[in-house]
């Protein structure tokens, strides 16, 4: 009888709907489902330890080394792309070079579904500390690589397919421990992958001037075992590993939010990477200025990722997480568009590497945050591998077909075709984010 009375008190027939204005109803449908944090507060009172707390903090910093060591390390691949092109590999096509750097970030997303499965089953600790040490082995193999196609499957593959664990885990296990400050914490964590690209950038710079690729391989594979290894003992789920009952859970696909995430990903992830592999050669080839300024945009980008972060993370506590990307998706169309393509000059390009730093490098966090917003963490792992997989097909293709531009079409020294695909891809996401925000409310301040 109770549950009856209940059921009645939650539900409208279609006459009482009919009856009801669009706010009433909206209102009415917003009482009837329970939002997703209500999950995340029920299991509050599991683990040592709560939500929100000293420890959970403990957990982001984690996190934030975690990234550095990993997306940080790739994001100053940028460096590694210019010594290759110009230097050690200066005969070969830029799209085949290209391949090492491109491999690298697309097993870095590709492998999220294999480490959302295993983060079911292992605890991600274990996970973290095991493939911290393949990373270094992998950077220890590059150094005796001598061919692009050794270096694609030393630097680029198995690096890349041994970071996604502790990144992926590293960025989605402290989603687990903060719930009221989440924009805030996503913020924390990838300021990793920012302060790591800025210093990866100049070491790595630093490095093969004074002893050499081989060495520079070989300092790196000992820094980020080393960093890898030391924070994977606070990469702790709050839940112990529970199998589960099919490995591979495809009905979240078949969801509109989740397809639609998932678009606006694959368009505005895959142009996440070309900046930071085409800025350097850019100020080379067209601006005719020394390498070294190449190498400082990277450094530009990932510092001004850092403020971008944190100013992205709190506006998304407060405005939604879904409305700020549609913003920050449109200022990256912008440094594009509006600032890297119309003017051929130093400043341009930096203001261009500083407006994508803000806007571009805080695209990929933002969408973690609106996938668990939409879903709860309780599974975040395994979804955000889903879309983490799409990006690594966009990566791939964005990547490769941007070099092919730049060969055939630029004939290797006119850019403007690759900056156009790039800003008009990020275009695309703004218009599937646009959809994606008034399917869910036509109201243009409605918190999202």
């Amino acid at each position: 009888m109770t549950t009856k009375s209940t059921s009645s008190r939650l539900s409208l027939d279609s006459k009482e709907c009919s009856a009801l204005s669009a706010s009433d109803l909206e209102s009415h449908c917003n009482k009837c489902t329970p939002p997703e944090d209500t999950i995340d507060k029920a299991d509050n009172d599991d683990g040592p330890h709560a939500q929100d707390s000293w420890f959970a903090w403990a957990v982001v910093l984690a996190g934030c080394v975690q990234a550095m060591v990993t997306l940080g390390a790739s994001r100053a691949h940028g460096v590694y792309q210019e010594y290759y092109v110009i230097n050690e590999f200066a005969g070969e096509h830029t799209a085949t070079i290209a391949w090492i750097g491109t491999t690298q970030n697309t097993m870095l997303n590709l492998c999220g579904v294999a480490v959302g499965i295993l983060s079911q089953m292992y605890d991600p600790r274990l996970l973290c500390a095991v493939a911290s040490c393949v990373m270094g082995v992998a950077f220890v193999l590059a150094s005796f690589s001598t061919r692009i196609w050794q270096l694609v499957l030393t630097q680029g593959v198995l690096f890349g397919a041994a970071a996604s664990f502790p990144y992926i885990l590293g960025v989605t296990v402290p989603l687990q421990w903060i719930r009221r400050r989440r924009g805030l914490a996503l913020a924390v964590v990838y300021l990793g992958s920012g302060l790591g690209g800025a210093w990866i950038s100049v070491l790595t710079r630093t490095c093969i001037e004074t002893v050499g690729r081989p060495w520079t391989n070989r300092i790196m594979g000992c820094v980020t075992a080393a960093l890898g290894l030391g924070l994977s003992p606070l990469i702790v789920a709050r839940q112990p590993p529970r199998r589960p009952t099919r490995l591979l859970d495809l009905s979240v696909v078949r969801e509109w939010r989740f397809a639609l995430l998932a678009a606006a990903g694959f368009f505005a992830m895959g142009p996440n990477t070309v900046p930071y592999m085409l800025m350097p050669t850019y100020v080379a080839d067209v601006l005719k200025q020394r390498s070294a300024l190449g190498s400082t945009l990277v450094t530009i980008i990932n510092i001004s990722g850092i403020f971008g972060r944190f100013l992205a993370g709190v506006l998304s506590d407060r405005f939604g997480p879904v409305n700020m990307l549609i913003v920050w998706v449109l200022m990256a169309a912008a440094s594009q568009l509006a600032v890297w393509l119309p003017f051929e000059s130093v400043p341009a390009v930096i203001a261009a590497a500083v407006l994508f730093g803000v806007a571009g490098a805080s695209i990929v966090g933002m969408l973690l945050n609106a996938l668990s917003q939409v879903y709860g963490v309780t599974r975040i792992t395994y979804i955000s591998g889903l879309v983490y997989m799409t990006y690594a097909v966009s990566s791939l293709v964005v990547a490769q077909t941007t070099s092919l531009m730049l060969d055939s079409v630029g004939h290797g020294v006119d850019y403007t075709w690759p900056i156009v695909y790039t800003g008009l891809l990020l275009l695309v996401a703004f218009v599937i984010l646009l959809v994606f925000k008034f399917r869910i409310s036509r109201n243009i301040t409605h918190i999202v």
